[in-house]
């Protein structure tokens, strides 16, 4: 088999590689994590009774509990990013204070719904109490994002997933230094063609060959090191 066919059929391998574990990240790990944990977080913003809040919450947690979420885990891989507020400990205390606070909404309701105030009043106020209880579920993110997990998700992928909490970061490399590597391999084969053609290519032919040699393929090694890369970072998680 000649040189090009051999790397060709090494891109698709390692293409199709990069495929399967992007549609396995999405569709098995992201999945499990969002049956879990994520759906029921989404579920308790967007639900406007305190009670189904307070219940989708509690269901969020036996989720993190059921994934092995402890206290002791924290939302960092290395260990000097281990600080209390990444912790699984502290986001169990988030949210049961966020769940303190629904329940003062239940009680304000009850107390105020017995008294003398108008019902067009007590509607807006009620309102207004349920979107402070949003704001602080949205707390330092965007107002599309609903961040009241993100620790227990960076637990989850650095404890259950770490292969894919990094491989968005060595993937981009890796595809770059691939991108890199299959540009010059078409140009140095182009050059073969053009000489075969005895057409003079732009490159004398020992300039191509060592450009494959000592550019192409360390370009092409370095890339499959950066895609091994999550999984040895997951073979030695804390």
């Amino acid at each position: 088999m000649r040189g090009s066919a051999k790397y060709g059929v090494l891109f698709v391998v390692v293409l199709v590689a990069a495929i399967v574990f992007g549609a396995y990240g999405v569709v098995v790990v992201n999945f499990a994590y969002e049956r879990e944990v994520g759906g029921y977080i989404r579920n308790a913003y967007e639900v406007n009774k305190p009670e189904n809040m307070i219940s989708e919450l509690n269901k969020a947690v036996t989720g993190m509990h059921r994934l092995g979420l402890t206290d002791e885990m924290f939302a960092a891989y290395v260990p000097w990013e281990r600080t209390p507020d990444r912790s699984m400990g502290f986001q169990y205390e988030y949210i049961a204070q966020l769940i303190n606070r629904t329940e003062s909404v239940i009680l304000w309701r009850t107390l105020a719904y017995s008294g003398n105030s108008t019902p067009e009043t007590l509607a807006d106020v009620y309102e207004q109490k349920m979107d402070n209880l949003r704001s602080f579920m949205t707390e330092g993110c965007s107002d599309r994002l609903v961040c009241t997990d993100w620790i227990a998700r960076d637990v989850y992928y650095v404890y259950r997933a770490t292969p894919f909490y990094f491989g968005w970061l060595f993937g981009l490399g890796a595809a770059l230094g691939l991108l890199m590597s299959l540009g010059l391999f078409a140009y140095v084969n182009l050059g073969a063609m053009w000489r075969a053609a005895r057409v003079r290519p732009p490159l004398p032919m020992e300039v191509l060959t060592r450009l494959r040699r000592w550019v192409i393929l360390p370009l092409y090694l370095l890339s499959l090191v950066l895609m091994g890369l999550p999984f040895l970072l997951g073979a030695i998680r804390p």
